[in-house]
């Protein structure tokens, strides 16, 4: 073994021994899941770091640092500076809700030029991965692109299933998303039923009206979803979010019945792509009818009278009209405010909101203060700027953040430290598949390790997990942890090490994410370890980091920063970090 190498080994090892340290001292290795993950260690709620100033005042460096990790992908240094030197929460959010919108499928329309969609779908679906990366690493529009992230995993389509030969679909599906993340919740409601990936992911595109001579039905599955998943929920809930009980058996009563799904499906029939088949699933055979919205046929639609939830729906309305009715209908609905409202918080700030904060987003979702019902805006600032959002860290310790989804940590990284892509050289399975070359991420390293690679990947509607997800112990606290499900801590540890370092995964998947850790290696250099170890506390942790574990990331520097390669040594501290309990929880 040659000398770099011994030394290379030996600070790995090292670098597990620091993190085995730094789990201890992080409260890792307590009793039980309850205090794994969601409970704040004793010595870290201890520690106050202060209220944030109102906006408008003076904000610090590590609130900054909070806020850029709930807004976007990760937050970079210099935006963390400029945050703080403006002070001003309210004018970054303006900011960012006038950014023009970066799009996938103009990405991909780019860098595949004259692409034949069908034939090499099997490289499209790399395109649309490779957009999603770039975008979400680079694009200046990432108060919306993290929007239309939390949107994908509430209404959620997937290259899993029916959609697996559709790419460039999924990439209009998805710019759905991006586009209507600052607009009005019942023009979002309705570009998703009109989308033909929707319809055909959940089985409506080429619903027909029921056939008494064949003995058929309309498909029920879009018309059980879109109240379930997408707008109502389960149960009737009051503004803060708790359920509504029968009074007699205390059971929460619920918001829709099996007549109503029938009745709904009735609502959702004679809708296809602009080809006009009438099979469940056919159509698709051009680009323009798989990324355009559904077009309706009069002769496939049940034009007699309705009655779902509440509201009826005359005799001879035209699918039109009963589309329009049934999104007015469910859009009007008092659920939506609380229930889309804690899955918005859920994805962006924490997974265990209080009722307050639930009924205060609520709240701006049904009146934006000019009477303007499902002002996406006002529901994100009203989610972003809550004083729970911005204080909960220390005045609910216990149960204030949420574990980081493992395709948000790896943005941080590539973000925080200035990832470049590189030249990548593109193609599908087929031999004959042409080549294409553009810059990407080349992003295939998760695959082995993790349940999430790009957005659009999950294995149902169900999302990669479930508002309610959680592990048994937190659930006997009533407390939920969703991305708990999807956190494989060996795999995303192992993920973090590689990455961080540049060495196995690199080589072996070819990772195109170079990482520019020299502001970091420079201080390593000058001897500036106490700087250089509170640049990473801003950077990661917003400022979180105990005086425990300071010591643990100091001692490490001291035992290795004379016999190993110094932009090595950077690249563990890194690593430490992310791998550590209090980088796990989003706070």
């Amino acid at each position: 073994m040659r000398k770099h190498e011994r030394n290379n080994f030996r600070i790995v090892f090292s670098a597990l021994l620091a993190c085995s340290a730094l789990l201890l001292f992080c409260g890792q290795v307590m009793a039980g899941a309850h205090s794994l993950i969601l409970t704040m260690p004793p010595i870290l709620a201890a520690r106050s770091h202060g209220s944030p100033p109102p906006p408008g005042s003076t904000v610090t460096a590590a609130q900054a640092s909070a806020f850029l990790a709930r807004a976007t992908f990760g937050p970079k240094m210099d935006e963390i500076t400029a945050l703080a030197n403006s002070g001003d929460f309210n004018s970054w959010l303006k900011g960012q809700f006038a950014a023009p919108p970066s799009y996938h499928l103009a990405w991909i329309h780019q860098r595949l030029p004259g692409i034949a969609w069908k034939t090499y779908c099997d490289l499209v679906h790399i395109a649309k991965r490779d957009a999603w990366w770039d975008i979400v690493i680079n694009g200046n529009d990432q108060l919306r692109q993290r929007v239309a992230f939390a949107l994908s995993e509430i209404f959620v389509t997937s290259q899993f299933g029916p959609l697996i030969n559709e790419p460039d679909g999924l990439a209009a599906y998805y710019d759905i998303l991006v586009r209507d993340a600052f607009g009005n919740f019942r023009t979002l409601l309705k570009d998703v039923s009109l989308s033909p990936m929707m319809g055909k992911y959940l089985s409506y595109l080429g619903n027909a009206k029921a056939d008494p001579a064949k003995g058929n039905h309309p498909d029920e599955n879009y018309a059980r979803e879109v109240m379930q998943l997408f707008t109502i929920g389960l149960y009737r809930l009051n503004q803060d979010g708790t359920t509504i009980n029968d009074p007699a058996t205390g059971k929460p009563l619920s918001t829709y019945t099996q007549d109503d799904i029938r009745e709904m499906a009735r609502v959702f029939t004679g809708w296809s792509d602009d080809n006009g088949y009438f099979e469940v699933g056919g159509g698709y055979n051009t680009h323009h009818a798989r990324t355009s919205p559904m077009v309706a046929f009069a002769e496939y639609h049940d034009t007699g009278a309705k009655h779902v939830l509440t509201t009826n729906f005359p005799a001879n309305q035209s699918a039109e009209q009963d589309l329009d009715r049934a999104v007015d209908m469910l859009f009007h609905h008092p659920n939506v405010g609380p229930f889309i409202g804690r899955q918005l918080i859920q994805r962006l700030v924490t997974s265990n909101p209080s009722p307050g904060y639930i009924s205060r987003v609520a709240a701006a979702f049904a009146d934006n203060g000019h009477g303007v019902r499902g002002d996406m805006k006002a529901v994100i600032k009203a989610i972003l700027l809550d004083p729970e959002a911005l204080h909960g860290a220390d005045t609910h310790p216990q149960t204030f953040g949420k574990v980081r989804e493992p395709l948000l940590g790896i943005s941080h990284l590539w973000r925080s430290f200035h990832a470049h892509n590189k030249v990548c050289h593109r193609r599908g399975e087929d031999d004959s598949s042409p080549t294409y070359t553009y810059n990407c991420f080349h992003f295939e390293a998760a695959r082995s390790f993790l349940q999430q690679n790009a957005a659009q990947e999950s294995l149902t509607v169900f999302n990669y997990f479930t508002p309610d997800d959680g592990p048994a112990d937190l659930k006997a606290h009533n407390l939920v942890s969703p991305e708990r499900m999807v956190l494989g801590i060996d795999g995303l540890h192992h993920i973090f090490m590689s990455f961080a370092l540049e060495t196995y995964t690199y080589d072996t998947y070819e990772v195109g994410a170079h990482l520019d850790v020299s502001v970091e290696k420079n201080l390593l250099d000058a001897g500036k370890y106490n700087e250089l170890l509170e640049r990473l506390n801003i950077l990661l942790l917003a400022g979180r980091m105990t005086p425990e574990m300071k010591q643990v990331l100091l001692r490490f520097i001291q035992e290795n920063r004379n016999t190993t390669e110094h932009d090595f040594l950077t690249r563990n501290l890194i690593a430490l970090v992310m791998t550590s309990a209090q980088y796990a929880v989003q706070r």
